[in-house]
């Protein structure tokens, strides 16, 4: 994968890096108007098509300086220069009219630049890009203000080479009548690409798990439009291209690899069975049963079919030759058997998810993008309509597979209290209610292909002393599990936060900043030593304030979870109520298990639980011993043995003396503990 780079968001200085290209190119364009392609384009076709998010471009650079020119005479606007390394140009970003309301949205674009005498996906190594981009919107009109972007430059094309597919998209529009004009920008017009180029485009990323399901309709809704799709029932579905488009796909397809990565590339079918399905996304999967005897079980006839295409049974490949014997019918039945058995394997029979359409269809698009690849993955995807149907009760499957054969628990860590902690448990438990208005365990699949569980528990104890007075403690674990751009991975998340219980409110979204001013209250001239902590927690939120979409976002009706960029290994939104957060992130493994051979990250987030164990006016209650109690009582995991970076740092630490062996405590405990003394120290 290639790691983008901004060049710049200030249009002065994107300009002038535009108008250093169009100097080393011809005085005339090959094509007169940029070409409209997308989504965009294929609801202006079809209006049955979806609708549209943005307006996909592929233009020049001198048709991408006159539409910056146009949105700075027309309209307020956002824009970006991104460069690829060995990808080329973008002009990515948004604009909207300037007399329009907060509550117009507004309208997104993205142009690939592409010229005819300058390689635009290699830039000299003369080019300074370290320095950062100061996004001045005053800057003057002289050379001064762009200085850091003066130096870049890129390489011209050789006599001899092969053409890029965005070059041969321009080449195969230029005699397209079809044009639109785009919206607010007068008199501007773009060619509307024709639908077969947008059916190719559309499938020159369709291996990618980025928005498969999105992807997969628009791919067939396109074929469908172009009439390939219109065979019979008896025939596979294959669409016919010309000589030109095809050599467009090819091209673009390993383009998109060079930026994103090859799909499935990672997997190698000359193995056993077994390394094979161990080794499958670099999963390893908790078995209750041998995946074959899964097989068994969503067989259509007297064996799965699989076995059928096998010259070696102990190797997991599979013959093209045996395959294209096989009739249409059974073709489709072979790849529904793996779509099931992948499905029962990875979610049903882990409990990870009740639904057996959407497991089927998780399980479906991992074949058509990263667990298999080649011509098993292209007929997949190809046929992919005919596939979508589940006909079997997987979910009946499942519970019997769950019923006759359970997972060996491992046995807990026994944790024994010394009596004068235990005499401390014993007289709160009376007072010690658990909250049943939180939402129980739930886990379900968000809009960019990932698998999300969430788990939430708390509970309320009230002070013996004042029946008025409470604290609540909430303790939040999630998972998500991601399949994109070549990889998978996942991030574990949890956090225990505990508050007085006044504090505990719903809050809407429109008033989520709310917490702060919580604080504020929380934190009054009665407690001195709180007034530093919400110092530092501003500090922590201005220093730590990152773009939200880059992070694992949950819409939490408590707002109370916190975010955690897995990239900067960081929270936001943390405040003193956050007694204890955790995030964990591995690529490579998913919710079911850790992936053999990660190390992962981690990162902890600490805070004294003293001021709101004082609430309860219970003596020797401390912040420690709360703590302490609230994992006793509630005894939290994260899903699936995700504590285990957990253990092994508390192990490393214990091997080096840094916390003691005895007597031994909750994993959180310790690591709370030790974080805590830390900070202190610091």
């Amino acid at each position: 994968m290639i790691k983008p780079r901004i060049l710049t968001n200030n249009n002065k200085k994107i300009l002038f890096i535009l108008n250093k290209i169009i100097e080393n190119e011809n005085d005339t364009s090959f094509i007169d108007y940029p070409v409209l392609i997308g989504s965009r384009a294929a609801k202006w076709h079809s209006l049955s098509f979806r609708e549209p998010n943005d307006w996909d471009l592929v233009a020049t650079p001198k048709q991408t300086a006159l539409f910056i020119k146009k949105l700075i005479t027309s309209a307020k606007f956002n824009i970006k220069l991104i460069y690829y390394p060995k990808g080329g140009l973008k002009l990515v970003g948004e604009y909207i009219e300037t007399s329009a309301s907060e509550n117009e949205k507004p309208i997104s674009f993205d142009i690939e630049l592409v010229s005819d005498r300058v390689d635009l996906r290699n830039m000299k190594p003369n080019a300074n890009l370290n320095k950062k981009d100061d996004d001045d919107k005053n800057d003057k009109d002289d050379n001064n203000s762009i200085v850091d972007h003066t130096k870049i430059e890129f390489e011209m094309f050789n006599d001899v080479r092969p053409k890029i597919s965005s070059l041969m998209i321009l080449e195969l529009c230029c005699n397209i009548e079809d044009k639109m004009m785009i919206p607010l920008l007068s008199d501007f017009f773009c060619i509307v690409a024709p639908l077969k180029i947008l059916e190719a485009l559309k499938s020159s990323h369709i291996y990618w798990p980025t928005n498969f399901h999105k992807n997969i309709a628009d791919l067939h809704h396109l074929r469908i439009l172009l009439d390939y799709n219109k065979v019979s029932n008896v025939q596979p579905l294959c669409p016919q291209r010309d000589e030109q488009i095809e050599l467009m796909l090819k091209t673009r397809i390993k383009e998109t690899e060079i930026i994103r990565g090859i799909p499935g590339d990672h997997i190698n079918l000359n193995m056993s069975n077994e390394d094979f399905l161990d080794n499958k996304d670099n999963l390893f999967v908790q078995r209750r049963v041998h995946y074959d005897d899964l097989h068994e079980l969503v067989k259509y006839g007297n064996q799965p079919i699989y076995q059928g295409l096998k010259d070696d049974q102990s190797k997991a490949w599979i013959k093209k030759t045996l395959f294209e014997k096989l009739d249409y019918q059974t073709k489709l039945n072979c790849v529904k058997e793996e779509a099931m058995a992948i499905a029962l394997e990875r979610y049903l029979v882990p409990m990870l998810s009740k639904d057996q359409e959407k497991s089927y269809k998780s399980a479906l698009a991992r074949i058509c993008t990263t667990l298999t690849k080649g011509w098993f993955r292209q007929f997949a995807i190809d046929n992919y309509p005919r596939l979508a149907n589940l006909d079997k009760n997987l979910f009946s499957i499942a519970h019997t597979v769950i019923e006759k054969f359970p997972i060996k628990q491992k046995r807990p860590d026994i944790i024994v209290l010394d009596p004068e902690t235990q005499a401390i448990f014993e007289s709160i438990r009376p007072y010690t209610e658990t909250i049943s208005e939180l939402s129980p365990s739930i886990s379900g699949y968000d809009n960019d292909y990932r698998d999300v569980y969430f788990s939430r528990e708390g509970i309320k104890i009230t002070s013996p002393v004042n029946y008025n007075i409470s604290i609540t403690a909430i303790i939040t674990t999630m998972c998500k599990s991601y399949y994109e751009a070549c990889s998978t991975g996942s991030t574990w998340t949890a956090s225990v936060v505990i508050l007085p219980s006044k504090d505990l409110e719903v809050l809407s979204e429109d008033n989520k900043n709310e917490d702060s001013g919580d604080n504020e209250n929380e934190d009054s001239d009665d407690n001195e030593n709180e007034d530093s902590d919400d110092s530092d927690d501003n500090e922590n939120e201005d220093r730590k304030s990152f773009d939200e979409d880059n992070c694992v976002l949950f819409k939490d009706p408590l707002n109370i979870h916190p975010y955690y960029n897995d990239d900067e290994e960081c929270f936001s939104k943390l405040t003193s109520k956050h007694v204890f957060v955790v995030g964990i992130s591995a690529s490579g493994g998913t919710a079911n298990s850790w992936s053999l051979g990660d190390d992962g990250s981690i990162c902890i987030e600490v805070k004294s639980a003293d001021y709101v164990a004082s609430i309860l006016e219970i003596p020797d209650l401390t912040g420690d011993l709360l703590f302490k109690y609230v994992l006793d009582y509630l005894k939290p995991t994260l899903v699936n043995s995700s504590d285990t970076p957990i253990k092994n740092r508390i192990n490393e630490l214990k091997v080096k003396g840094a916390i003691p062996t005895e007597p031994k405590q909750h994993v959180w405990y310790d690591a709370w503990n030790y974080e805590l003394k830390k900070n202190f120290n610091h």
